[in-house]
């Protein structure tokens, strides 16, 4: 079987504390990428600059309309290889990932993938890791196929990235990854969740106060609500089920990840809002 090429897509924007973390991670793989690009989608911050430094490594594309859908579809859609890696610019990939990408693409039954995280950034990562894999448990379908994917470990086949691109929505309500996800099952295509294709990722997410949290949350919850029927029964109570266990936990996420933070002297680094613009074909 003839070697599959391993395109990575990054979207960025105001990314100037994590971009170079995750770049080195993707550019030391042991199993190197046949392509990276860089989607900075109107970055205001030390970015540009950041990724000038990469120039000899990485492309980078920029996409003018604001909204982490479009910094992602244009990456995707530029892409060449035969497997595209999408992550997120905060992703950090152990050195092993991109090995387990093909691995796990050689099974020509696997139309796209996803994988756990373990967060980098918190305080006892081994219990946030066992929480993580508890709250994917509860989301994932009886059956094993999934109608999710997780935008900071994923991969697609080109050819179904190109086959679903033009039907995804492009809505602030919910999450693009969601949507992906949802749109994937919906056209019968397999989104394997493979185990071994772990990355790590922060968890700034849960630096912001309550209510920010809470927004967030619920982001999934309208998702699966906008896309009730393409869905089979129980895939919304799964994800009204992980939104409430999540909000319940989120004293102990917050505190975990300041608990580092203070250990290491770090400064803090919070999520940035990327507003997408509303539009559901």
């Amino acid at each position: 079987m003839s070697r599959l090429r391993i395109s990575v897509v990054i979207p960025a924007y105001n990314e100037e504390f994590m971009i170079g973390a995750c770049l080195d991670a993707v550019l030391t793989q042991s199993r190197a990428a046949d392509e990276v690009i860089v989607v900075d989608n109107n970055s205001t911050d030390r970015t540009a600059e950041i990724l000038h430094g990469f120039r000899e490594d990485v492309i980078v594309l920029h996409e003018e309309r604001q909204g982490v859908q479009h910094a992602r579809n244009r990456g995707l859609n530029a892409a060449t290889g035969d497997v595209i890696v999408r992550i997120d610019a905060d992703t950090r990939l152990p050195a092993g990932h991109l090995a387990e990408v093909e691995a796990t693409f050689g099974d020509p039954s696997v139309d796209a993938a996803t994988g756990p995280v373990r967060y980098y950034d918190v305080t006892l990562p081994r219990v946030a890791a066992r929480g993580d894999a508890l709250i994917r448990s509860l989301w994932t379908v009886p059956n094993g196929r999934l109608d999710w994917v997780f935008g900071a470990n994923m991969a697609i086949r080109r050819p179904i990235w190109l086959a679903v691109a033009a039907s995804l929505c492009a809505d602030e309500r919910f999450h693009e990854d969601l949507d992906l996800g949802m749109h994937l099952r919906a056209g019968g295509y397999s989104v394997r969740y493979a185990r071994g294709l772990v990355a790590g990722t922060s968890s700034r997410r849960v630096k912001g106060d309550f209510a920010g949290f809470r927004h967030y949350l619920l982001m999934t919850e309208r998702g699966y609500a906008q896309h009730i029927g393409r869905l089979r029964r129980g895939s919304y109570a799964r994800a009204w089920m992980t939104a409430r266990f999540l909000l319940v936990m989120y004293p102990l996420m917050r505190w975990l990840h300041a608990s580092h933070h203070r250990r290491h002297e770090l400064p803090a680094v919070v999520a940035r809002k990327n507003p997408m613009s509303s539009a559901c074909d």
